[in-house]
């Protein structure tokens, strides 16, 4: 099995961290709009740490039961994202006439 998508993966985080992080990025957008949402935006940005250290290691001499662990990982960190962008921008709690 080639390990040849750990580079483009290790990029694409990149990408999604200066995307969603920082000043300007989606997460300070979200928290602006909708400060209840604080706690979820943290725990991704944990998260983020969390990823950047595991992508850091030698995927390479990840066994198969670890790299099935990090897909998890990264998809589960995804569908939180997914979720987060639901709640800020699709639901109505009301309140406003």
């Amino acid at each position: 099995m080639g390990l040849a998508p750990a580079v483009p993966l290790s990029a694409a985080i990149a990408e999604h961290l200066a995307a969603t992080e920082g000043e300007h990025g989606l997460y300070a957008e979200i928290v602006a709009a909708d400060p209840r949402l604080t706690f979820a935006v943290e725990t991704l940005i944990r998260e983020h740490a969390e990823l950047r250290r595991a992508m850091q290691r030698d995927v390479a001499g990840l066994s198969d039961k670890q790299l099935a662990e990090l897909t998890r990982r990264l998809d589960r960190h995804c569908q939180r994202g997914n979720d987060l962008v639901y709640e800020a921008y699709s639901v109505d709690i009301g309140g406003e006439n």
